[in-house]
């Protein structure tokens, strides 16, 4: 585990029970209310009241960072959940999250976050559904760009 960061999870981390394994984990109202099944929330409201578990809004400031750049980036998947756990890890940098959800990492990825899998299904990111395309030249690349470094052009994500 990375000793110098703050830990951050969405709601995969809390249903795998994870919470119980650290000292500290920070999460957002959004993942509290994903939370359902009765395992999962007597773990986390043990693990909450024991302080184990801090639950915190991110700022406006780091909220509209993470939505300009989910537009620049054409990412439409993401949730508020996502928006706020992106957010949070931004506020509270350095961090790492944790997190199996393929969309989050990628744009977790343009802010430079790290991030580790919940689940150990070996499922990398270079193995998603969708690339980034230059809307003037239409080439294509693996990772986010902020321009085309053949045309100028503006990097968007799309289908594969």
């Amino acid at each position: 585990m990375e000793v110098n960061r703050n830990i951050i999870f969405d709601t995969a981390g809390f249903l795998a029970g994870l919470e119980n394994l650290l000292n500290k984990v920070y999460t957002t109202p959004y993942v509290i209310n994903e939370v359902k099944d009765l395992a999962s929330r007597n773990s986390l409201s043990l693990a909450t009241s024991s302080g184990k578990v801090i639950v915190m809004e991110p700022s406006k400031n780091s909220i509209n960072k993470v939505l300009k750049a989910i537009k620049e980036i054409n990412e439409q998947t993401l949730s508020k959940t996502d928006i706020s756990i992106i957010a949070l890890s931004l506020d509270l940098s350095p961090s790492l999250v944790f997190t199996d959800d393929l969309s989050l990492q990628n744009v977790l990825l343009r802010f430079n976050i790290p991030f580790k899998s919940v689940k150990l299904n070996k499922m990398a990111i270079n193995e998603k559904k969708f690339i980034y395309m230059c809307q003037e030249c239409k080439r294509k690349f693996n990772l986010y760009l902020k321009e085309c470094p053949y045309c100028g052009g503006k990097i968007v994500k799309t289908s594969k």
